[in-house]
């Protein structure tokens, strides 16, 4: 039972996380967030912002960004 509950509350966990991503990834949301939070970014419009951070689709529509090069992963996170 107890690995049942371990399985389920990982299973709510990584589909919070993806729900989250899914919200924050949006060109909208990120667009509003980074004018209001990015001191570089308050003379830009939200339009112009939100075309930079226009990225491409998965199959079901979402936006999505892809990862550079140089980013390094953090492990465990």
């Amino acid at each position: 039972m107890d690995q049942v509950l371990e399985i389920t509350s990982n299973d709510h966990i990584i589909m919070i996380d993806k729900l989250c991503k899914r919200i924050l990834g949006h060109p909208e949301t990120l667009g509003r967030i980074t004018k209001g939070f990015v001191k570089e970014a308050k003379d830009v419009s939200l339009e112009e912002i939100i075309e930079i951070f226009k990225g491409k689709k998965d199959q079901e529509g979402n936006y999505y960004f892809q990862q550079l090069n140089n980013v390094i992963d953090i492990p465990h996170h």
